[in-house]
């Protein structure tokens, strides 16, 4: 039994322990305090105290039983892991959604980000291009689109067709700091759904809803940095490479300038469009 535990423990890795085990039952240890005090007595340190000290005496006098609770809590903590996927996925197709729950309501009014645009190229006196306006409900949605829109405009090409044979003429330099930059962002996706975790037991303990609330913000936050950072690369070589991806097809550009027929023609091509 020990060498099946010994084996266990060299197999885990250290980033489930660090990214899922530690963070997870932190979650535990949160939602145990959360039962103990309620929102009644929030800081009630002494009696959190006496709590910890009756379970202390009952494992010392049942090892057995602390056995189980120390895998109930590994268990736990685990299970907490696998749930922080889910919620962070949702909270990522959310802030990415291309429409707003009220329609144009939002987009309409003067404190929506299309807004205060407009109002900051008014006063600057300027015409702003309509196609690099915000359109969608959040930030990072607008930066992800602004990739399609601005290479669109650029080189005429669709950069969802571009960007997977791009990929492949890459090597693996200038791939590591576009796949570290995607790496932090699937982090942040994760933090954004341990911040949602900690809103359930926020329900009965509202500390716990208050640090579910930073831990958002910050999930927020370096969202926006690794979107941004991403979008920045993903543009970079796409103007940086472009010209090999058409050479590596058999279909170079001439000229300094990607022209809109040279542009179109190759989007066609890869977008596997019919013969006109």
């Amino acid at each position: 039994m020990i060498g099946i535990l010994t084996e266990f423990g060299k197999r885990v890795s250290t980033r489930w322990v660090t990214a899922v085990l530690l963070p997870g039952s932190l979650v535990v240890a949160v939602g145990g305090v959360a039962v103990v005090l309620g929102h009644g007595s929030p800081f009630a340190v002494d009696l959190l105290a006496v709590e910890v000290d009756r379970l202390a005496g009952q494992f010392t006098q049942n090892p057995g039983r602390a056995i189980v609770a120390a895998g109930m809590v590994v268990a736990g903590a685990g299970l907490a892991g696998t749930l922080a996927t889910g919620p962070g996925r949702l909270a990522q197709r959310w802030f990415l959604r291309q429409r707003f729950l009220t329609g144009k309501l939002i987009t309409k009014s003067r404190w929506s980000r299309r807004s205060r645009a407009l109002a900051s190229a008014r006063h600057a006196g300027i015409a702003p291009v309509a196609a690099y306006l915000p359109q969608r409900p959040t930030w990072l949605g607008d930066r992800i689109r602004l990739v399609e829109t601005r290479v669109r405009a650029q080189y005429h090409v669709r950069a969802r067709l571009l960007w997977p044979r791009l990929w492949l003429l890459l090597d693996e330099d200038t791939r590591r700091p576009i796949s570290d930059a995607h790496a932090r962002y699937a982090d942040a996706v994760s933090l954004a759904g341990w911040g949602l975790l900690y809103l359930v037991p926020g329900m009965v303990w509202w500390p716990s809803a208050l640090i579910g609330g930073m831990v958002l913000i910050t999930a927020w936050n370096r969202l926006r940095a690794t979107v941004a950072e991403l979008a920045e690369l993903v543009e970079s070589v796409i103007d940086l490479r472009l010209r090999d991806l058409g050479e590596a097809l058999g279909t170079p550009f001439g000229g300094t300038e990607i022209s809109p027929v040279e542009g179109r023609a190759f989007d066609d091509r890869l977008g596997k469009a019919e013969p006109s």
